[in-house]
């Protein structure tokens, strides 16, 4: 015989209706009579949104982080030459009030304890350092507030707003949707205009091929893991796994290829007891269906051309990046301990000039490389801080993974992390990965997932531990 259980949804409290009511009433009596002017009605709407936003963080850090992509200088916003990037600089104040307001409400805001905070603290406080032998105070300053600003927006918030792993499953979900519909509009950006090498993907929120497949990568490293484990809904990783590939793939940033494969190598290493030969299937035939796509689209001579000129120093793309690099190494040598300053680097390559008419020379820009640009711009003391923050960043990772047990799902979500800095690492090496808000708040909200997921399953293992009376 079948008992059939009644279960009451729980009833809202009758104060919670009539205040409900009451705030209804209220807004029909101010929307109404301004319904006719939609500039008031928008200011208005506008007012309770952010509202709702800075009393709800979590909101706000999804949201920021799932448009994040979709992000747009806007040039001489003020008139006197001043850039704005919307929606992310208009954010920071609102992250910043957000989080003033969770502290206010309760009082405090849980931290968990981490040798990651100490190294961040202290590669933040040598950025601030240089301004002591920075020639140019007013550029480092501003490059301080806004690496600050990165920081607050990613490493900050993630650390206040995240609860439980279900929410950092939303984001990560919600990011892989995003990107996804950010490279089928970066394909029609390419196959419109005519593929090549050196274009605007996805313009006008990329303006360099190489942040678009930095950005990329990161959702992209982050479903490779799962490829090797049994969990549920894997045909669905699978087909964003091979969109967001093909995007990389075209994208014709040889960086980018070779941080995909080094994670691969990585992973190989990390998962060799998980990995199965269905694993190894997908790998093989995601690389051939590529190949078979580069004939058909005849595309083949393009990809030639990256290969055959990877290692000629008088090919021009790599001719610059000697030039740049050799530039960083003789601000360092001049400025071995605390640096150049904190975003001097663009400003003072002219006066450190390795090949006269390089290929790039004219262009303000950065190293080619985030780790010569830290050493240059930040000295010695930058670079192993930098190093510092690396290494606890994967010591968080790592006890995240040994927590995890049998759960497949947290272990993916470790190694997704894990797969996030090792391609932004190995790209690194060549290629200027910033400064850009798309990339340094990615890769901030991944460094605080890490120690955040850590505190969330230590805290719910010992609340699982039965007590002593």
């Amino acid at each position: 015989m079948r008992v059939v259980e009644t279960v009451k949804s729980p009833s809202l409290p009758t104060p919670l209706i009539f205040g409900a009511a009451i705030v209804s009433v209220l807004a029909a009596s101010v929307l109404m009579p301004v319904a006719s002017y939609p500039m008031v009605l928008a200011g208005i709407l506008g007012v309770v949104a952010v509202g709702c936003l800075v009393f709800q963080p979590y909101w706000l850090w999804i949201l920021l982080l799932t448009f994040l992509p979709f992000s747009v200088e806007i040039s001489d916003v003020l008139g006197h030459g001043t850039n704005l990037v919307f929606p992310t600089e208009a954010c920071v104040p609102l992250v910043a009030l957000a989080i003033l307001v969770r502290f206010l409400v309760r009082g405090k805001i849980q931290w968990a304890r981490s040798w990651l905070h100490t190294a961040i603290l202290i590669y933040f406080t040598i950025q601030f350092l240089t301004l002591v032998v920075s020639p140019l105070p007013v550029v480092t300053l501003k490059a301080f507030i806004r690496t600050t600003s990165y920081l607050l927006c990613g490493y900050l918030l993630t650390n206040i707003v995240v609860e439980r792993q279900e929410q950092a499953k939303t984001l990560l979900k919600f990011l892989v949707l995003s990107t996804s519909i950010l490279v089928v509009y970066g394909f029609y950006t390419q196959f419109i205009e005519g593929v090549s090498i050196y274009q605007d993907i996805a313009h006008p929120f990329f303006l360099n091929h190489c942040i678009y497949a930095a950005w990329v990568c990161f959702p992209l490293a982050f479903l490779l893991p799962s490829l090797s484990q049994p969990i549920e809904g894997k045909g669905k990783i699978v087909l964003f796994f091979a969109l967001l590939g093909l995007g990389v793939l075209l994208s014709f940033v040889r960086g980018a290829w070779l941080g995909i494969l080094g994670l691969v190598a990585y992973l190989w290493y990390r998962q060799r007891s998980a990995l199965n030969l269905k694993f190894i299937l997908v790998l093989v035939l995601g690389g051939i269906l590529g190949i078979i796509l580069i004939f058909a689209l005849d595309l083949s001579h393009l990809f030639v051309d990256r290969f055959v000129n990877l290692f000629d120093r008088r090919y021009v793309t790599n001719e610059s990046r000697i030039d740049r690099w050799m530039a960083a190494l003789s601000m360092w040598a001049t400025h071995p301990i605390l640096g150049v300053g904190l975003g001097c680097y663009p400003d003072l390559y002219p006066q450190y000039l390795f090949y006269v008419d390089t290929f790039e020379g004219a262009i303000r820009m950065g190293a080619h490389s985030i780790f010569f640009e830290i050493m240059a711009e930040t000295g010695t003391l930058g670079i192993l801080a930098y190093g510092f923050i690396i290494f606890n960043f994967f010591r968080e990772t790592r006890r995240l993974l040994a927590l995890a047990g049998d759960d497949i799902q947290q272990r993916c979500i470790a190694l997704g992390l894990e797969g996030i800095v090792v391609v932004y690492l190995i790209h690194g090496v060549v290629n200027n990965l910033g400064p850009s808000d798309k990339i340094d708040i990615a890769l901030w909200a991944t460094l605080g997932l890490a120690v955040r997921l850590r505190y969330l399953r230590e805290k719910e293992r010992a609340n699982s531990l039965p007590h002593s009376t």
